[in-house]
């Protein structure tokens, strides 16, 4: 390397060494505000089908439209008998689980594990298809 070249690259590294910890600094100091916690009300983008198959049995479908705040979801089951872990929901996307029915409505649970939240809680009848 060249003497002038020498001198130039010295004087940049000198400049970088100078403008890296304040730009840390600076970007520190004007974060964006934290974002909102998320809400409870998600209706818009989950949407539940309760189907009966027989006396004692039915399929839950859990549709998500759009994605979810919450980084992991579970869907619980929740009956004057009984209380059921059916499985996770992760994407945009149907999810069907099989559950045991014997009345015409149940109430259905979105946890967020990570954070111990209730997302959404909602009782669903059967549909008239």
């Amino acid at each position: 390397m060249i003497e002038p070249l020498r001198s130039y690259h010295f004087l940049t590294w000198q400049i970088f060494a100078l403008l890296l910890p304040l730009a840390i600094f600076l970007a520190i100091a004007f974060r964006g505000a934290r974002p909102a916690e998320y809400s409870r009300d998600t209706s818009a983008n989950i949407s539940f089908t309760l189907n009966k198959l027989s006396n004692h049995e039915g399929t839950l479908t859990v549709n998500v439209k759009n994605s979810l705040r919450a980084p992991s979801c579970v869907v619980y089951l929740w009956t004057p008998s009984q209380n059921l872990l059916l499985g996770d929901v992760s994407q945009i996307g149907s999810y069907p689980f099989r559950i045991p029915l014997n009345t015409g409505h149940v109430t259905v649970s979105l946890y967020d594990a990570i954070h111990k939240r209730e997302i959404v809680k909602t009782e669903v009848s059967v549909s008239k298809e």
